[in-house]
């Protein structure tokens, strides 16, 4: 594992125990081994970033199933309004998003779509078609991080400079650019913001747009 997003999450995991208690019990343990090769061999033969591996390697993602006993945390540990998911429930939504893609095309286009995406998978990393009249998604964008709304963030997983960028995206689309270029970058940000909280903005749970986790 890298040193640098285990540092990050070490400190954003401290914030959580001070200030989100519950939320940080809904993380879920570390991802097995064997899962985490079953999502690589899924990837259409990319490479998995080894600061994602090192992520999931701390936690598997945020368990939003409600307990009986308690509410689903509130708020968000992404800036604004995601929340991590884990490998499987990665590997799941990105199976969706390509069926989703392929569902909407009539069946006259599926052939010339499958060669338009294929020729899209040979573009470098952080190559993006916000602008697509119907919305792309390729098999080597991974999820990584959800909104509730159909909506999150995924690592891009082609070769390139950017490799494992992170990219927001929409049930319509995704953003023009990446907003970090990879999970190191994303944590990092993460935990300096929580960290740069005063007593007040950590009492509000408010900042901008992003609410932060609270129980």
């Amino acid at each position: 594992m890298t040193h640098a997003p285990a540092d990050a999450w070490d400190r954003i995991d401290r914030w959580l125990s001070d200030h989100a208690p519950g939320y940080r019990a809904r993380l879920r343990p570390p991802a097995e081994s064997e899962l985490l090769r079953r999502v690589a061999e899924r990837s259409a033969g990319a490479e998995l970033p080894p600061a994602l591996l090192s992520w999931w390697a701390r936690t598997d993602g945020l368990d939003r199933a409600p307990a009986p006993e308690s509410p689903p945390p509130a708020g968000h540990l992404i800036p604004d309004f995601y929340d991590p998911c884990g490998a499987a429930e990665a590997d799941e939504r990105r199976t969706i998003h390509l069926q989703v893609a392929q569902d909407i095309l009539p069946p006259p286009l599926a052939a010339a779509w499958e060669n338009h995406t294929r020729a899209r998978s040979a573009d470098p990393a952080g190559t993006l078609y916000p602008t697509e009249a119907v919305p792309v998604w390729l098999p080597e964008w991974l999820p990584v991080a959800v909104d509730g709304g159909g909506g999150g963030l995924f690592t891009d997983l082609r070769p390139g400079q950017l490799h494992g960028c992170v990219v927001p995206f929409t049930r319509t689309g995704h953003d023009r650019a990446p907003r970090w270029p990879g999970i190191t970058e994303m944590l990092t940000d993460v935990a300096d913001r929580l960290q740069s909280l005063d007593a007040n903005e950590a009492v509000a749970m408010m900042v901008g747009r992003w609410t932060l986790p609270r129980d």
